[in-house]
């Protein structure tokens, strides 16, 4: 865990840069690259959600399989409840990217979408099973629910929370009538607009980007998981580059279908990097006070 720190801390670096950039320049590039209509942006934001909790599922098959070993069963109990809310949520999140506002929308029923991530969904949790078939790192649970609180605190308390506090209209929306709003203004007439121009309660919640905060995820469990399962960690760093190979191509991709703005994505990224960071050390110190070697 101490090699990710640099990384991190690279990635946390760039994202306050984009965020200067933006601040002067967001409306700019989005009318420079953006298009509502821009398919491969659509389908990226549609399929990048599916793989994000592709990983979260695979933590979800690991519950399962360590749900099995030598523990309270009051914990197996709560593996296991973990492994189905896991699963339930992944299918309805990444579902409805498919053809809901932010998809191909009314190409197809909305609840079409959520038939489409059952398969790698579930194939990830097997996955995750049967790679911690033979793992019999005592600690490994504690790990993962690290992993899964430094998915959901930011996700939760920052991108969505701030999504219900300052209503930043989509730049797909921005007209002579709905003003263009910085990051830091809020829209407080939002309804009155709703109202104007039958607009959905959705197209105020440019910033910050959720899609983006989704793709980071895929970060967060190449950090933490290796720590949970021994063999995994000769992968790391090949897994950390690939996802953040995906971050970018999210984060274009929502600027690039008129969804967000480059400080929306920008933020939406960094509130998970800075948790990573954050309960990275965490995990460092909590393993030492297990009298675990700390991790490299």
């Amino acid at each position: 865990m101490k090699k990710m720190r640099l990384p991190l801390f690279i990635i946390l670096g760039m994202l306050i840069i984009f965020i200067i950039i933006g601040s002067f320049n967001d409306l700019n590039i989005s009318k420079a690259i953006a298009n509502k209509n821009n398919y491969f942006a659509i389908a990226a934001s549609a399929i990048i959600p599916t793989i994000s909790f592709s990983l979260l599922s695979l933590i979800g098959g690991a519950f399962i399989q360590i749900a099995k070993k030598d523990y309270d069963k009051r914990l197996k109990i709560l593996f296991i409840i973990t492994a189905i809310i896991i699963f339930i949520l992944s299918i309805y999140f990444s579902g409805r990217e498919y053809f809901g506002i932010n998809g191909f929308y009314r190409k197809a029923p909305e609840y079409v979408g959520f038939f489409i991530p059952i398969i790698p969904l579930t194939l990830s949790a097997i996955l995750g099973y049967h790679l911690f078939k033979n793992n019999n790192y005592k600690y490994s649970w504690v790990i993962l629910y690290i992993c899964i609180a430094a998915i959901l605190v930011p996700y939760v308390f920052f991108i969505e929370g701030l999504k219900l506090v300052m209503h930043r209209p989509r730049f797909r929306v921005v007209n002579e009538f709905i003003p263009f709003k910085n990051w830091w203004e809020s829209q407080n007439n939002y309804k009155d607009l709703m109202t104007a121009f039958s607009l959905s309660k959705d197209e105020f919640k440019s910033f910050p980007s959720g899609h983006t905060g989704e793709a980071v995820m895929i970060i967060i469990v190449a950090v933490f998981l290796p720590l949970a399962n021994e063999k995994l960690k000769k992968y790391q760093i090949l897994f950390f580059i690939i996802s953040v190979i995906i971050l970018i191509i999210m984060a274009l991709s929502r600027i690039m279908a008129a969804a967000h703005y480059l400080t929306d994505v920008s933020f939406g990224a960094l509130f998970l990097i800075l948790s990573a960071i954050i309960f990275n050390e965490i995990t460092i110190k909590l393993l030492k006070r297990l009298n675990e070697k700390a991790p490299d």
